[in-house]
């Protein structure tokens, strides 16, 4: 595939911006995919035009090296993919970005532990990559990554990140389907349902998330991007961040949330269940902030006073039951 240095430019500021099509960031892709050595084509490139390339091929080399790898405790992957990730840092910064693929030559294999950190209905958990980033696990949460990398992890679950810098190497992280992309920033990822929702929310800095399916977003302080996964596509939205990491410090904020999903906390945080005796009342509205260590039942009676709802806890049984009506 043809391409000049002024059409890469055009669509790298795109991507940038957040305005690039996912066609156009295929443009890019698929340009790598198909050129042998050009060492002259990205010499008048800015800094920034630079850092969308690096952040665009990172995300292609990572989908390479997860497709190659299965999903096991040891990963084996092609070698010449870890050494594609490693040098494009490099390439880029001598001012003529190129690989060199010789694609007859023998794939040799590499074998890179796989390292899992995760948290139970216990606590919440904070782990320290060998970057030096930081992760504060949520409740029923897990991370993983290989073994003395840490600049890739999987995220199940949800989990606040403290990105260091370091120049020329992006932080990724995948949730689900969907990829977030990081320079040093602070986020928190929502990733309990990745087949429904993925929810990104920046406290500062700024990352790119997107996937195959959903164009690519950016995202500054105190906004947050919502992926619907059956839709393919990203909601983007202006919030107070803090809100989102407040289950750092052991607070439940729920603002216009629907019952039944405070109640999805609740039952982590507690090891309860909570069943609705109607849709409409799991489907009622609410904002509220609880402190950490109050009682369950205090929160419950809390909530169901907004609406005039009563609760009962199953004899013998940590199930309680939300209906209408009085108390019985």
């Amino acid at each position: 595939m043809d391409m000049n240095n002024t059409r890469l430019k055009e669509l790298l500021d795109k991507y940038l911006e957040g305005t690039a099509t996912a066609a156009e960031i295929r443009e890019v892709d698929d340009w790598y995919g198909s050129f042998e050595s050009d060492p002259g084509l990205t010499e008048q490139l800015s800094a920034e035009q630079r850092s969308a390339l690096e952040q665009l091929l990172f995300l292609r080399i990572s989908r390479e090296v997860e497709q190659a790898a299965p999903s096991v405790k040891i990963i084996k992957a092609p070698l010449r993919y870890w050494w594609a990730a490693a040098s494009v840092v490099l390439l880029l910064a001598a001012g003529g970005f190129y690989f060199a693929r010789n694609r007859s030559a023998q794939t040799e294999t590499a074998t890179v532990a796989t390292l899992t950190e995760q948290t139970g209905r216990g606590g919440i958990k904070k782990i320290v990559l060998p970057d030096g980033t930081a992760v504060w696990l949520n409740f029923e949460s897990k991370i993983r990554y290989a073994e003395g990398q840490g600049r890739e992890v999987w995220l199940e679950g949800e989990g606040y990140f403290e990105v260091t810098p370091q120049q020329g190497r992006p932080f990724l992280v995948h949730a689900g389907t969907l990829d977030v992309n990081v320079l040093g920033t602070s986020f928190n990822i929502d990733a309990y349902t990745p087949g429904e929702t993925v929810t990104v929310t920046v406290a500062s800095g700024k990352v790119a998330v997107g996937n195959d399916q959903a164009a690519r977003t950016t995202l500054a302080a105190n906004q947050q991007a919502v992926y619907l996964a059956a839709a393919g596509k990203i909601e983007k939205n202006d919030i107070a961040a803090a809100d989102f990491s407040a289950w750092r410090q052991g607070q439940l904020v729920f603002k216009k949330a629907m019952f039944r999903n405070i109640a999805q906390k609740l039952e982590r945080r507690y090891d309860v269940r909570i069943r609705f005796a109607g849709e409409h009342i799991a489907n009622s509205l609410l904002t509220a902030r609880f402190d950490e260590n109050v009682p369950i039942g205090d929160i419950l009676k809390m909530l169901c006073d907004i609406y005039g709802f009563s609760y009962r806890q199953e004899p013998g049984k940590n199930e309680y039951l939300v209906y209408d009506g009085q108390p019985k």
